[in-house]
């Protein structure tokens, strides 16, 4: 397939992010075999840029940071000092693109960035939403992800530098009071009322 027929096609689409299984139906490859050589040239022409296996981006329609680390390590939603600048309640943005996964925690580099994925339990990878076609913590669950790094050192948190003015601070008490670890419980309690009083 031509390249211009093809981004054509793929803009046409509305798609931003593609797997392996979109391009086949897309563009209509007969075959799983043709349509990796098909993907490959357009990755080789500049029209596609693979971002972790078996997903692709169309380089002339690049999606947001945000989507892009969603897509390189699933399950994971957006969250920390990224979710807590994109809301407004931390001021300093973050060097990295900052998410949770249930995976094993990893830094990946991808256009020149790093998108960071802090590990949590299962049982903890809960309370995200979708805004703007990517997955992020709620103001509330970003808060106490951030707690529990903070707790388990790695991340800093200066509460009085925080904008908490649009938390609900009984959500945060509510989520918090989930979190079974010691040094979360620890931490918590010696920051609760500095949270409260802001």
């Amino acid at each position: 397939m031509k390249k211009i027929k093809a981004l054509q096609t793929l803009q046409s689409s509305g798609k931003k992010i593609f797997t392996s299984a979109d391009l086949q139906k897309i563009l209509q490859t007969k075959s799983d075999a043709y349509s990796y050589i098909v993907s490959g040239n357009l990755v080789k022409e500049g029209v596609l840029e693979r971002v972790s296996k078996g997903y692709y981006i169309l380089t002339s329609n690049r999606p947001s940071d945000f989507e892009i680390a969603n897509t390189l390590y699933r399950p994971s939603y957006i969250s920390l000092a990224s979710a807590l600048v994109f809301y407004g309640i931390m001021i300093q943005s973050p060097q990295q693109i900052i998410s949770v996964t249930t995976k094993r925690a990893t830094s990946i580099k991808n256009g020149g960035k790093i998108f960071s994925f802090f590990q949590i339990s299962p049982k903890y990878f809960t309370d995200y939403q979708v805004v703007d076609n990517f997955l992020i913590a709620t103001p509330e669950k970003a808060l106490v992800d951030m707690m529990f790094a903070v707790a388990l050192g790695r991340a800093s948190l200066s509460v009085e530098e925080l904008n908490l003015q649009s938390i609900d601070k009984n959500k945060v008490n509510e989520l918090a009071s989930k979190i079974k670890n010691k040094a979360f419980k620890n931490y918590y309690q010696k920051i609760k009322i500095q949270i409260n009083s802001i």
